[in-house]
């Protein structure tokens, strides 16, 4: 009875021991929501997500209108540039977000194919230039970009169907 006993003291030593276990590692996150840029080794498919993160940081001081989007299309019209530039607004922001995405996917393509540096080169010519913003994004073409793009389309479609269900 004595042996018995013991087994099955150690077999519930062993099984609380798994619980416990399997409980910690559970609970355990490998993703930081709030901070992107704080997650490291990205695979590919934790980088796409670290982008949703990105773009999920909203600012109380941007009207929403002006919130940075996956379109790419930053929505400020030459008599909103003023406004959109003014120091701690939402120039200062969306740049903000720019540099999240460029820390967690450097290669991020926006839907209207504009790179991060594209959108960032919009923002200081908007805000610097006399001619202001114009209501469209500059962006670069090049061949990759005119070639691939209805398989980047339908990849990135994959990507934030797959990051909306999980």
């Amino acid at each position: 009875m004595g042996r018995q006993s013991h087994s099955l003291s150690s077999i519930a030593t062993s099984l609380g021991l798994f619980l416990a276990i399997f409980l910690l590692l559970r609970c355990a996150q490998s993703e930081n929501r709030l901070y992107p840029t704080a997650n490291q080794n990205l695979s590919p498919n934790e980088a796409w997500r670290s982008t949703e993160f990105c773009l999920q940081n909203i600012s109380s001081s941007c009207p929403v209108n002006y919130t940075l989007t996956h379109s790419g299309w930053l929505n400020v019209t030459h008599t909103d540039g003023p406004t959109f530039c003014e120091a701690g607004g939402c120039a200062e922001h969306t740049r903000a977000v720019l540099l999240c995405l460029y820390h967690v996917k450097i290669d991020y393509y926006f839907a209207n194919f504009a790179t991060i540096k594209d959108l960032s080169d919009t923002i200081n010519n908007g805000c610097t230039s006399p001619q202001g913003f114009t209501g469209v994004s500059k962006y670069s073409s090049d061949g990759f970009r005119l070639n691939s793009a209805p398989i980047f389309t339908a990849l990135s479609a994959i990507a934030l169907l797959f990051i909306s269900i999980f």
